[in-house]
């Protein structure tokens, strides 16, 4: 899902406002994430500064002092493969390893 009219192999290259406005707010890369074997996968579970009806950060200014495990997305992180494939981050990156649903994987072995 690219947003109409955003190059974002330029904006990734630009200031932090014009990369922050690549998000769509969807609020998935809040949820946390396992890594097994080598394959990320996303939980239920979303991180407590989460506001789920609006999907913003509570604390997003502070988010990463607030909450040692969060990152701030950067061109070198966005290739890590934590985001969804449908992020407007990630659109453009070919053969992205996007992150499963923890029960994706329990669903296909039925």
């Amino acid at each position: 899902m690219k947003k109409a009219g955003v190059d974002m192999k330029k904006i990734r290259e630009k200031d932090q406002n014009d990369w922050e406005s690549i998000c769509c707010r969807c609020g998935r890369c809040c949820y946390e994430k396992i890594d097994f074997e080598g394959k990320i996968y996303y939980t239920d579970l979303p991180c407590e500064f989460l506001d789920t009806e609006t999907k913003m950060c509570r604390v997003y200014a502070d988010r990463d002092r607030k909450r040692p495990g969060c990152i701030r997305l950067t061109a070198a992180y966005v290739k890590e493969g934590f985001l969804p494939a449908d992020c407007p981050y990630v659109a453009d990156i070919e053969n992205y390893p996007a992150p499963s649903m923890s029960d994706e994987d329990d669903s296909e072995n039925s």
